[in-house]
């Protein structure tokens, strides 16, 4: 019966070190997708392409990611927290639509609004999530990412030719740092989950 008792223990053990895994591996998958789209975006702005662009490539990168989230929701979360985690998505693009579509309609948006609107949304989307369901890992990368983005306060007084660029890619190098610390944090705490003691 022992013998048993450990195996099932084990049992439980590995499943939570998979979800914990897929977790880890979610956020290098995410950076990567939104961190290849913005490159673009900013490339194809040098290259002489409206603004306008950051909202098309916004689009595509949430639909890849959308997908590749959905991929994920049938591997990560336990069956009792699926329903949670498909309406913590949706609170994610609350904060994006505001952004993007209210604000610019109500006030007037310039270039850097556009070029980095995204990062304290997707903090505060991150949080949300996180907070509905309940993923301390999320939360916190929300958080740091909220914070974070107040050092876009000062820079929208700078007068330079290039602080559009300079802005959206000193965002972009912000998630994905941000993104690179939360995966290494829950893939170490992956680890601690098959060889900790009883």
């Amino acid at each position: 019966m022992e013998d048993v008792a450990k195996l099932g223990e084990m049992a439980l053990k590995l499943e939570r070190y998979r979800r914990e895994i897929i977790r880890a591996l979610a956020w290098v998958i995410f950076g990567m997708v939104f961190g290849s789209i913005f490159t673009l975006a900013n490339s194809l702005t040098l290259f002489g392409f409206g603004y306008e662009v950051f909202w098309i490539l916004l689009v595509i990168a949430s639909i890849i990611a959308g997908y590749v989230y959905a991929r994920f929701l049938r591997y990560m979360p336990a069956e009792s927290e699926l329903k949670r985690w498909k309406k913590g998505i949706f609170l994610m693009f609350i904060p994006f639509a505001i952004s993007y579509f209210v604000i610019p309609a109500i006030f007037h948006a310039n270039a850097l609004y556009f070029n980095t609107v995204w990062y304290p949304s997707l903090g505060i989307g991150l949080f949300l999530c996180g907070l509905y369901a309940g993923c301390r890992q999320m939360t916190y990368t929300g958080m740091l990412t909220s914070v974070t983005s107040l050092i876009l306060l000062p820079i929208s007084k700078m007068q330079s030719n290039n602080v559009v660029i300079g802005a959206g890619l000193l965002c972009l190098s912000m998630m994905m740092f941000i993104y690179f610390i939360t995966a290494i944090y829950t893939f170490f705490r992956a680890q601690r989950v098959v060889y900790e003691k009883g």
